[in-house]
């Protein structure tokens, strides 16, 4: 069950979390639906640059961000990130580059 749609939402871990004004929208998938791949390391393809509709490069935001690298994360632009998802959709390591992007975002200093 994701809160949203399939490229912008994300995951519910507990299906008791309430729909509140603010839910977009309940996507449930079925088995056949969720790919069930475990994240790899990059493959440094370039899926997710081509697919940015900002040009950004959400590897190394996403990164950046795992490491905690702030300094370097804002550098590649980390709030210009619009979180649309096709980064990670595209991406066939299964990285989860937008969960990752919102992670560091969330993380720095104000």
């Amino acid at each position: 069950v994701v809160s949203g749609g399939p490229m912008m939402g994300f995951a519910l871990g507990d299906l008791s979390a309430p729909v509140t004004k603010g839910t977009s929208g309940i996507t449930v998938l079925t088995a056949a639906d969720v790919r069930q791949a475990e994240e790899q390391a990059c493959v440094r393809c370039g899926r997710c640059v081509d697919v940015c509709p900002l040009n950004l490069v959400p590897t190394k935001i996403a990164l950046a961000a795992r490491h905690r690298d702030h300094e370097l994360a804002q550098r590649y632009h980390i709030m210009a990130c619009m979180e649309c998802g096709c980064c990670a959709y595209n991406c066939p390591s299964r990285i989860p580059l937008v969960q990752l992007i919102r992670v560091g975002k969330a993380q720095l200093p104000r």
